[in-house]
């Protein structure tokens, strides 16, 4: 699979996918929440992770509620593991998100808590007018846990197209499919723009599931063995 991006409905193009085709799904569906966002197409979400799931071989994650009953896994798949996305700097009453995770084989994993901002400083460029958009660092750990390079990641509902940028800083091929045009549009020109960059190795979460900073001074130790600079 080469990378793609479409502006469509994922439905009707998850009903035409071959099943198995992708390794990995990895979405932020529209789920039932306080704030009265995408009622229209939430059966949409319930639909695509289930339809996802029949395309996946090796996991599906997504994002949900804490405050609604997460899809229980249909035959064949396991809940394996129940990460938290902790907000700091959230505006909303429930300051996290859970990330739920099936797979084909039954084998409980960790579950972590990730801190990460919805924005800090280094990401201010990459924020979109998305009302949803998640942190790029958050999709590359998860990347990191549930893909290897090379893999396919499947992508229904793209938004902004964040899990698809992060593919690219990973090295992993995506299907993000978008069906509202406007955010299919900002989606495309990020993908883009991203295209024609290099990309540093990006930072793991520690096993703990903490993420590390954006930035940070080099240990004591490291300081110490630094060569003197020459004067």
């Amino acid at each position: 699979m080469k990378n793609e991006f479409l502006h469509a409905d994922s439905i009707k193009v998850l009903a035409d996918l071959p099943d198995g085709s992708v390794d990995v799904l990895l979405t932020d569906p529209p789920y039932p929440n306080q704030q009265g966002l995408f009622p229209e197409t939430i059966s949409d979400g319930y639909a695509g992770v289930y339809l996802g799931a029949k395309k996946a071989r090796n996991f599906v994650v997504f994002f949900w509620s804490p405050r609604t009953q997460a899809p229980l896994p249909p035959p064949g798949w396991y809940e394996v593991a129940r990460h938290i996305w902790a907000k700091p700097d959230a505006a909303s009453i429930t300051a996290y998100e859970q990330i739920i995770v099936w797979a084909r084989n039954y084998k409980r994993l960790r579950s972590k808590v990730w801190t990460v901002p919805i924005l800090d400083f280094r990401t201010l460029s990459d924020w979109q007018p998305h009302p949803t958009q998640k942190p790029l660092r958050l999709m590359r750990y998860l990347l990191d846990l549930y893909t290897k390079e090379g893999e396919s990641v499947l992508d229904p509902f793209a938004g902004s197209g964040t899990t698809a940028v992060a593919c690219l800083q990973m090295k992993r091929q995506y299907l993000a499919i978008e069906k509202d045009p406007n955010y299919a549009d900002v989606a495309k020109k990020r993908l883009d723009q991203r295209g024609e960059r290099e990309f540093d190795a990006p930072e793991k979460a520690d096993e703990g599931g903490h993420a590390p900073p954006e930035t940070a001074p080099p240990a004591p130790e490291e300081q110490k063995r630094k060569p003197a600079a020459k004067k």
